[in-house]
This record gives C-alpha cells, sequence and structure tokens, in this order.
C-alpha cells in the first residue's frame, strides 16, 4: 500500500486538489432539480414529481429504491443563499450556490480526464432538504420515522474501488437541537443491505461503512464499522472509541458544525493492503483544511472487498429516546460528488494480492456480487441504531 499522497496544507484546499492529489480518475456529481420538488406524501392525490422520485430517477439507486425516509426528501431554495463557510465562519459571497467545490450540476460521470454521460453545469439553486419529524429517531426501530437511508452506486457493479472520496455541503440551521447526535452520509463498501449499521458488525468479508456524525453541540466525527477487536492497535489509538455492539467512533470533537451557514466535507478513504493489516487511510477535509487523519483503519479482513459507493444516510440516533428529535427539524445538503480511484485488484482471503487467489474477471466478480446482493435484499428491515 502506498497510502494517498494529500499533504496538509496551510491554505484550504479546493476539492479538485484534493482529487487531484489523490490520484483519482473517476467523478460523479448528484444531479439537483431546476425547481423545488416537495416530499413524497404531502399531496397524496396529485400525481406529482417528488424528491423521492427525483433521487430514484437520477442518483443510481439500488433497485431503484430509497430504503428508509423517502417520504422525508425534498427539494428546496439554498436556505443559506449568499453564504459559504470558509473554515468554520460564515462569509458573505456574491453567488448563492457557489463553493470549492463548484455549483451544482447535472448527473456527471467522468474518467481519466474523459467525460462520458456529462451534462452542462446546471443554475439551479435547489438543495436536498431532510426532514426530521418530532420524536424521530433511529427509522428502522423508533416510534416515529425521520431521516433517510438509501445507497447509491453511480460506477455500476463494477470491480470495487481502492480510493474513494465524498463530498458534499451540509448546511444546520441556527437554532438545530442536536440532542445526543445523528448520521451523516458516507461510504459503504462490499454489499448493501448486509450489515454495517444499526449494531449489525462488520466481519471484515461482508461489508464495511464510513460515515459520518453530528454530537450533542455541534462536534463532529466520523463513524465506521470495520472488523475491529476492542483490544487491536486501532482501538487502542486515542483518536478512536471503539463500541463492541454499534460503529467505532473517529476524531470525535476535530470537526465542529457551524449552524447557519454551510459547512463543506470532503471524506477522502483507501483501503488497507494487504487485507487484514491495520493501515487503511482516513482524511477528512473541513471547509479544505485537514481535520482528521487516520492510517491505522483495518476496512476489510479479505481482497474481495473493496469500497463500492455512496451511504446516503442521516436521522437522529442513536437507538433509544434519547436521541429523538424534540421538533421537527431540517438539514440541507448540496453538491454531493463521488470520486475513486482504480478498480482494486480482487483476491480471496487476507494477505497481498500477489500472494492470494487473484480474481481476474471483473464479469464474474460482478455476477458474483448480484447474486449476493439479492439474497441481502431479502433482508431489508435492518436496525439502523448508533
Amino acid at each position: 500500500m502506498t497510502g494517498i499522497a494529500v499533504a496538509a496544507a496551510a491554505t484550504p484546499l479546493t476539492r479538485e486538489q484534493i482529487y487531484a492529489q489523490a490520484g483519482l480518475v473517476q467523478d460523479w456529481v448528484a444531479p439537483m432539480p431546476s425547481t423545488s420538488l416537495v416530499a413524497a406524501g404531502v399531496n397524496p392525490a396529485d400525481n406529482q414529481d417528488t424528491g423521492e422520485k427525483f433521487i430514484v430517477h437520477n442518483w443510481f439507486t439500488t433497485f431503484h429504491t430509497i430504503q428508509i425516509g423517502g417520504t422525508d426528501l425534498s427539494f428546496v431554495n439554498n436556505p443559506f443563499s449568499g453564504l459559504v463557510s470558509i473554515a468554520g465562519k460564515a462569509v458573505n459571497n456574491s453567488s448563492s450556490n457557489s463553493s470549492s467545490i463548484g455549483s451544482s450540476i447535472g448527473s456527471s460521470i467522468s474518467g481519466n480526464g474523459k467525460s462520458g454521460n456529462k451534462t452542462n453545469p446546471s443554475t439551479s439553486n435547489m438543495v436536498l432538504q431532510v426532514n426530521y419529524p418530532k420524536g424521530s429517531y433511529a427509522p428502522s426501530i423508533g416510534p416515529v420515522p425521520g431521516g433517510a437511508h438509501f445507497y447509491a452506486k453511480p460506477f455500476g457493479d463494477k470491480t470495487p474501488f481502492s480510493k474513494i472520496l465524498i463530498s458534499y455541503d451540509v448546511g444546520f440551521p441556527n437554532g438545530f437541537d442536536w440532542v445526543l447526535g445523528g448520521k451523516l452520509p458516507g461510504a459503504y463498501g462490499g454489499t448493501p443491505y448486509d450489515g454495517c449499521s444499526g449494531g449489525v458488525q462488520s466481519s471484515g468479508t461482508n461489508c464495511l461503512t464510513m460515515r459520518l456524525m453530528w454530537r450533542a453541540g455541534g462536534i463532529g466525527e466520523a463513524y465506521a464499522y470495520v472488523p475491529a477487536d476492542p483490544s487491536s492497535k486501532f482501538c487502542k489509538d486515542p483518536q478512536v472509541l471503539c463500541n463492541d455492539q454499534y460503529g467505532k467512533s473517529i476524531g470525535r470533537g476535530l470537526i465542529y458544525f457551524q449552524p447557519g451557514t454551510w459547512t463543506r466535507l470532503d471524506i477522502l478513504m483507501e483501503l488497507n493492503e494487504p487485507a487484514g493489516m491495520s493501515n487503511g487511510t482516513l482524511q477528512i477535509y473541513l471547509d479544505g483544511e485537514l481535520a482528521v487523519n487516520q492510517h491505522n483503519i483495518p476496512y476489510r479482513s479479505t481482497g474481495m472487498v473493496g469500497f463500492q459507493g455512496l451511504l446516503f444516510s442521516s436521522f437522529f440516533g442513536g437507538s433509544d429516546p434519547s436521541y429523538a428529535s424534540p421538533m421537527s427539524q431540517n438539514v440541507y445538503f448540496r453538491n454531493i460528488r463521488l470520486s475513486v480511484g482504480e478498480p482494486t485488484q480482487l483476491y480471496e482471503g487476507p494477505g497481498a494480492s500477489s500472494s492470494s487467489h487473484l480474481i481476474g474477471s471483473t464479469a464474474s466478480w460482478a455476477r458474483a456480487s448480484a447474486v449476493a446482493i439479492v439474497i441481502a435484499a431479502l433482508f431489508l428491515v435492518f436496525d439502523l441504531g448508533l
């Protein structure tokens, strides 16, 4: 493993600089509609477009569905128009939807400098609004559903990737009640629905997830389901809090979300190589400044697991009522992008690819993955706890 060569900088990095320095080769930008779209169920008698329909039709969601929370997704005008967040501070900006990531644009997939299915930039001022109703937490087990949870694979059922960059701007309104915490989007690997959330642990051979969380008072962290024993070197890292029942917290307090403006997040990850070693990387940039920098993450224990796509997961919780939102609240997202490096070399079992049983055919892996996804889809009802 060579590691991601992105160094800390004295001045904030643009998203494009992070992409280039990490050696990524394919890029996808989540499109935004040109007009507002209400949440499904707002006008149930009307056969109209909704936020859920737009995402299902344009964001390459698995099985063309939103697993949980489609009725809490809508597209609205930018509530922080005229502001961008620079190093956690709100500043005026003449462009109402600009940041160093760039304006929201139509669905774009490009690789190796060559564009494919690329559309012209959009002038849309729409952003994604996620609603969390009063009393909502952990939407699959709480009495009141709220938030959303779904998977997106814009690069299709290809061989998984060794590097991935998830980027988005997130905005919390002034007066947002953080309670004890909640989930924010990140990346997943392995088979969707096969655990790695809600207390269903990673075995190292089934899946991995790396999301973010907000915590009380607006501090943040990375939140991972990766195969790590509490006695492992990874869990003994002072920046890591391991929980054998739920996920692992990484860098708690190194991120802060300022309400009333946009915060830009760039989450850069590279697999541990060889599989089974604790040398995977995680770098989180907060408004272009490196906030979390970990190089000891055991993402997987077999060479058959790699990064697959976007896990859009956001809700209050936590798996008990102490995490419930005390009122109906919204969080906003824009400039959602997913970038990857070259496909990873697949091999069975732990150890380096050169000494393990290589899987030579991407097509054969895709067929095996498709079978696994169909089986996992039979178990779509799973806990979304802490």
